[in-house]
């Protein structure tokens, strides 16, 4: 481990953590400015129309709420079952699920256009429309995850004297009773978590006119994509904080996490996925290469990203035990996994609106571009590209929930208060071969398992 980064028991950040924070706040900056010229000039600087009403916004949108969700319920599991094996991950897991739901959150905002519109989902809500429920439980679960948080870090924060505590004392009777309390909120945040990501594929699942949405797999599917980017999300997070921060990384439960985030994939993209596809290509034709070809091969681009990189690549990686003991692997795994969720995204939405359902001529107006062309232009399809605008706002808030991340690590108290013994790490030399690209041998690896 090097702490050349930033060291959480110094008082400030190295050199590179410096750039690194400069960077976040440098991209949050060029958000904000991006920001306020779309409140100017309105959403015709998007490349949203009247065919695509959903673009980027949303898409990162359930995007960083199934990482939220998945987060928050791989964190959770353990302390409901009274289990502390895997404590070290809990309060990264639970900061990592704070984050991506206040850039999920935000990201409603640019989409709405005008963000006083979001005050009328609090005044005069319309409970038939899933999009309330889905703006209230973003508020609560969001609520929800700073208060787990502090739950999660307050005695030690205490114990440091730091004002975060909020007069909160570190005893070991205070220790017991958050132990119970933990559990409780465990065992609220499981159910919030499902709810969440649930409620919010229902928002796909319940458009009757788009045939590519209209299906009850798309709420179980959306969980299952929450627990793989969740989780990988997680395992990059500790991976790079052990490598840049006093955080101490178990090696052996990473391998075990590996397992399970190979079995998560694994029935995402070979179950589910074949699941919801089969139906509809045995529908399109009784052919047996028309059936299999309907549900193997995609339409795009990114339904290639979505299965190769996002499924096929960390299942070969992660199904290899010698592979999955080694940090790389478990790195690039999990990299590619987050990825592959995030182009199912835009599978999902990007060509989800492709085909209009007014498919007779003249189909509608694509209204004009940010150029002011387009005025008279009918269609039945549509096309969609994201500009610079949405592309600035969008990397300021993902930079906001990085920001938040950083300091949130540096800052808080990211492991229980009893460290992790040293002898239960790779010796330095297989860390270091780990790093420079997985050159350690397998039993370097072994002996820490």
């Amino acid at each position: 481990m090097s702490s050349e980064t930033y060291d959480s028991t110094s008082s400030g950040f190295g050199t590179p953590g410096k750039v690194w924070l400069g960077t976040l706040v440098v991209l949050v900056a060029a958000g904000l400015l991006a920001w306020a010229y779309q409140l100017s000039e309105g959403l015709i600087v998007t490349g949203m129309n009247n065919v695509f009403s959903w673009g980027l916004y949303i898409m990162l949108f359930v995007f960083f709420v199934g990482l939220s969700a998945g987060g928050l319920i791989i964190s959770s599991v353990p302390k409901f079952f009274h289990s502390d094996r895997y404590d070290s991950f809990a309060t990264l897991g639970v900061l990592l699920s704070f984050a991506s739901i206040v850039v999920a959150g935000l990201l409603i905002l640019p989409d709405l256009g005008r963000p006083l519109r979001a005050v009328g989902f609090l005044l005069s809500p319309d409970f038939r429309s899933p999009m309330v429920w889905d703006f209230g439980i973003v508020l609560v679960y969001g609520l929800f995850s700073a208060v787990y948080l502090w739950l999660l870090t307050r005695r030690d924060l205490a114990a440091r004297g730091s004002r975060l505590a909020f007069g909160v004392e570190d005893t070991e009777a205070g220790r017991e009773r958050d132990k119970k309390l933990s559990f409780w909120a465990a065992a609220v945040a499981i159910p919030l978590a499902v709810a969440l990501h649930s409620i919010t594929g229902w928002i796909f699942a319940l458009q009757i006119g788009r045939g590519d949405w209209f299906s009850p797999l798309v709420a179980p599917m959306f969980i299952m994509k929450a627990l793989v980017s969740g989780l990988a999300l997680l395992l990059v997070v500790a991976i790079l904080a052990d490598r840049y921060t006093s955080f101490e990384l178990p090696r052996s439960q990473v391998t075990e996490l590996a397992k399970v985030l190979g079995i998560f994939v694994a029935v995402h993209i070979v179950y589910l996925l074949a699941a919801e596809r089969l139906p509809h290509a045995w529908a399109d034709s009784f052919g047996f290469w028309s059936i299999t070809s309907g549900f193997l091969v995609g339409d795009s681009i990114y339904f290639w990203l979505w299965t190769l990189v996002g499924g096929v690549i960390p299942l070969a990686l992660l199904a290899v035990p010698s592979l999955r003991r080694r940090l790389w692997a478990v790195f690039t795994a999990s990299v590619f996994a987050i990825v592959g969720i995030l182009f199912e995204g835009v599978n999902l939405i990007f060509t989800g609106y492709d085909q209009l359902n007014i498919d007779a001529a003249p189909g509608v107006t694509t209204g004009t571009d940010y150029a002011g062309f387009g005025s008279d232009v009918w269609a039945t399809t549509g096309s969609y590209t994201p500009t610079i605008v949405e592309l600035l706002i969008s990397l300021g808030l993902v930079a906001l929930g990085a920001l938040i991340v950083t300091l949130g690590v540096k800052y808080l108290p990211m492991q229980p208060s009893e460290s992790l013994s040293r002898t239960s790490r790779e010796t330095p030399e297989a860390t270091g071969a780990v790093a420079d690209g997985g050159t350690g041998t397998d039993d370097a690896t072994e002996s820490t398992q």
